[in-house]
């Protein structure tokens, strides 16, 4: 059945809100933390949304294939998706979700790099959260690629290619081709989802600018503070990490951002939408949240501060159905992360502070 045009959006809309009903609250996360061995959260987890994707040696799952295997939960509910709305917005659907293609690539780079030979847990997860048609990538050829230019080889899409190639001469590319192939990648992928986004109108295209902005905002703000504190780089290199897209932080306030030592590099961002990126004066609790660890995790708070706002907003369309999906891989990263807390046993009151900035808390 071919959708109604308006009503497809609000079938989509539907479906999500119906979807955020199965996101897991406070008090199942603290059931998980509450447990004393992972086989308890496996069992609590068997009567929710995830039933059906938990891995039977979920006790000795490494973190990131426990990550991978929930995943999967999110692509089957890409496909429903897709029965539920027309053309124009299934594609933008298959855009959004490429960039499990791009991480997939991203591992690749990285494994030839290294010269890593072994199975990487990585690459067999994305290999098979991407989906079936990629329009990026010869996934056969990729995974066979032995050096940068056989992955290159494998790319479908020329512009890919091209952001790749020119990736290489850069100083950035010169002094690490997989850092600088990554943040091609990137580039690449949200640029391409940000021009998307202004095919559509009104509150639709308000709510994928607010989504999509927000995530290249606070992506653009913590690569450079990456490739300063950790990479030494150059204001000049710094800035250059930024895509050429942006919300609301714009080129001068990047620039700033670039020109100053990691230590100070959030203090432009006071009294905007990203103050909590801040760290906190003083104690333990600052040196946590001044950490990459720390920031990624405010990161994400602000990311699902965001996606719940849209579903406050009204009217209909696929900037829900999006919220949804960031709602949803917040949880997982939350949920596998409770996993290890019970697996190591970890200080459960500060576990549970740092989950409340990404979870459903």
């Amino acid at each position: 059945m071919i959708p109604v045009p308006g009503g497809e959006q609000l079938s989509a809309t539907t479906k999500a809100k119906v979807r955020k009903g199965s996101l897991l609250n406070a008090d199942m996360f603290r059931r998980f933390l509450n447990c004393s061995q992972v086989s308890d959260v496996a069992r609590i987890l068997k009567s929710t949304y995830y039933a059906d994707y938990l891995p039977a040696d979920v006790e000795t799952l490494h973190r990131d294939k426990l990550e991978l295997h929930l995943m999967n939960a999110i692509s089957s509910d890409v496909q429903s998706f897709f029965s539920s709305v027309g053309f124009k917005r299934r594609a933008f659907l298959k855009l959004w979700f490429e960039r499990w293609d791009i991480q997939l690539i991203k591992s690749k780079v990285w494994d030839v790099h290294v010269g890593k030979t072994e199975s990487n847990v990585k690459i067999e997860g994305y290999k098979e959260l991407s989906l079936p048609d990629s329009s990026l990538t010869d996934k056969r050829k990729l995974l066979s690629s032995s050096n940068i230019d056989e992955i290159i080889a494998s790319i479908k899409n020329e512009k890919l290619v091209t952001y790749m190639e020119e990736s290489m001469k850069r100083p950035v590319g010169r002094r690490s081709p997989a850092l600088a192939i990554g943040f091609a990648l990137d580039m690449f992928q949200n640029n391409r989802v940000f021009d998307a986004v202004n095919s559509f109108s009104g509150e639709e295209k308000e709510g994928l600018l607010s989504l999509i902005g927000t995530y290249m905002d606070t992506m653009n703000i913590t690569s450079m503070y990456r490739g300063k504190k950790y990479f030494n780089m150059s204001d000049e290199i710094t800035l250059s990490l930024a895509f050429y897209t942006r919300y609301r932080v714009n080129f001068e306030m990047l620039k700033t951002i670039a020109s100053l030592p990691p230590e100070r590099m959030w203090e432009p961002l006071a009294g905007t939408q990203y103050a909590s990126l801040l760290p906190s004066e003083g104690g333990s609790e600052s040196d946590e949240i001044s950490s990459v660890a720390g920031i990624t995790r405010r990161m994400r708070f602000i990311q699902r501060a965001n996606a719940l706002k849209v579903f406050r907003m009204g009217g209909v369309g696929l900037h829900f159905v999006i919220a949804y999906f960031i709602l949803r891989e917040l949880e997982i990263l939350s949920l596998s992360a409770a996993i290890e807390v019970v697996r190591y046993n970890y200080d459960r009151h500060k576990v549970e502070k740092l989950l409340a900035l990404s979870s459903n808390f």
